[in-house]
């Protein structure tokens, strides 16, 4: 599955960065250690990890530099719900729901159901980059100028900045409200190599060029105690050990990746 969300984040890698200009921090940046920064983001996701009832809404955007009239602007909303090991959200037209027994995504586009055993115990996992953030705080920390600032009163900021040939993004941004060590923003910026158009594909010249990914965080609320949005049945239902779509699904194909199908109750 983690194929299956790595795709969607490519072909959407989103949205109109209009990054603007950031307030100046009230003091001067900090060098900050490994063991430091391991801290704080424990701190960070011990909210994610263990809030019950947490939602949030994401927006992805995905923009480049333009090169020789070539450039990419691209944008993707989302809303997360977990609960404990339970969570439902949506990226742009797919929806994804894991409960204590299955994992099932539904692509709406394409009319399709995949249905799995639960990817993770621990749904915070699955937040935004998560995966990338542990690598560069475990395996990369010493390839990057890693400080740490703040914008204004309420928000920290860590910034990562590529310091030899070994690290693969040229900047990193993790901002988050310091009151509550709730994320607001990441964004990171690297630099990817593109082919412009020729008619001959063996003669195509390629050029770097800067592309940067802005998520943000908002509308985090603590108020969602429905059960039932995590419940296999809004989706499917097992007829003879075979799955099948409900209602609101007619004509979906269903992919069952279960090695035994499991009766619902």
């Amino acid at each position: 599955m983690q194929y299956l969300i790595k795709s969607l984040l490519v072909k959407v890698y989103l949205a109109t960065l209009i990054l603007g200009t950031i307030p100046i921090s009230k003091g001067w940046a900090q060098n900050i250690t490994q063991a430091q920064l391991a801290e704080k983001m424990q701190h960070i996701y011990r909210n994610y990890d263990s809030i019950p009832f947490l939602s949030f809404d994401v927006k992805f955007s995905y923009s480049s530099d333009t090169l020789l009239g070539k450039y990419k602007n691209e944008q993707l909303s989302g809303t997360y719900t977990m609960a404990g090991k339970k969570a439902k959200y949506r990226l742009g037209n797919i929806d994804f729901m894991q409960n204590d027994s299955f994992f099932i995504a539904v692509y709406n586009d394409d009319q399709t159901i995949i249905v799995g055993a639960p990817q993770t115990n621990n749904i915070g996992t699955k937040l935004p980059l998560r995966q990338m953030i542990d690598s560069l705080v475990n395996n990369y920390f010493n390839h990057y100028a890693v400080t740490f600032d703040s914008v204004g009163t309420d928000t920290s900021v860590i910034n990562f900045e590529g310091a030899d040939s070994l690290a693969q993004l040229k900047k990193f941004k993790i901002m988050y409200d310091n009151r509550n060590y709730m994320l607001s923003r990441l964004s990171y910026e690297f630099v990817e190599t593109v082919a412009l158009d020729s008619a001959d594909i063996y003669t195509q010249e390629t050029y770097p060029q800067d592309q940067q990914l802005v998520i943000q965080f908002s509308n985090y609320r603590f108020d969602n105690y429905d059960l039932d949005l995590y419940n296999q049945s809004n989706y499917i239902y097992f007829d003879q050990g075979v799955c099948k779509p409900v209602g609101r699904y007619a004509g979906f194909k269903i992919y069952n990746s279960r090695p035994i199908p499991i009766q619902e109750d």
